[in-house]
């Protein structure tokens, strides 16, 4: 099934004055009608949903099953994850835009933090030139979030997995989808 996503804006009314072009010819559009972009907005196989925009599929459906952003409550809990240690919560909430607590709720979803140990997360990043601050506390290494948000950005995509090595060219790349094969 293609899906087509549809504003007042693509709506052709008889308000003002509207043409359609033709061949060599203008003609005055009499009537009412849509325009149709050239894109679809996104495909459904069964049930494997295909999409480039989330923000225009979140138009379209409620999406907030599968991606949920994170409350102030939850970046709260981020923040006292074991892994992590944050100087200033009140500066990270106020932050915190819908693509940051989006990324918050993935990576909390994805359970990284707790699976893979601080080291490798640390040889990753600076394999990918990602800037990983880590401080040494009561013994233990945490991750320091950064209260910058281009910073903040560049960790979180970092950490839901939003960069891949080529295997053939060995290039690094940062992507903003992923998928499983």
């Amino acid at each position: 099934m293609l899906i087509q996503y549809f504003d007042k804006r693509k709506i052709i009314s008889t308000n003002g004055f509207s043409l359609f072009h033709s061949s060599t010819t203008y003609k005055r559009v009499e009537g009412i009608g849509l325009t149709i972009d050239n894109k679809i907005s996104a495909t459904l196989k069964g049930k494997s949903l295909r999409f480039l925009s989330f923000h225009v599929l979140r138009q379209i459906f409620d999406l907030s099953g599968y991606y949920r952003e994170a409350t102030d409550s939850d970046i709260s809990d981020f923040a006292s994850l074991a892994a992590i240690k944050v100087d200033d919560l009140a500066q990270l909430i106020s932050i915190s835009d819908n693509w940051i607590r989006r990324k918050f709720s993935l990576i909390q979803q994805s359970q990284i933090l707790e699976t893979v140990p601080i080291n490798e997360i640390k040889a990753v990043a600076t394999e990918f030139n990602i800037a990983l601050n880590t401080i040494v506390e009561d013994g233990v290494e945490l991750i320091s979030l950064p209260t910058n948000k281009a910073e903040l950005k560049n960790i979180l995509r970092f950490l839901d997995e939003d960069y891949y090595k080529s295997p053939l060219s060995k290039t690094y790349y940062m992507t903003n989808s992923k998928r499983v094969v």
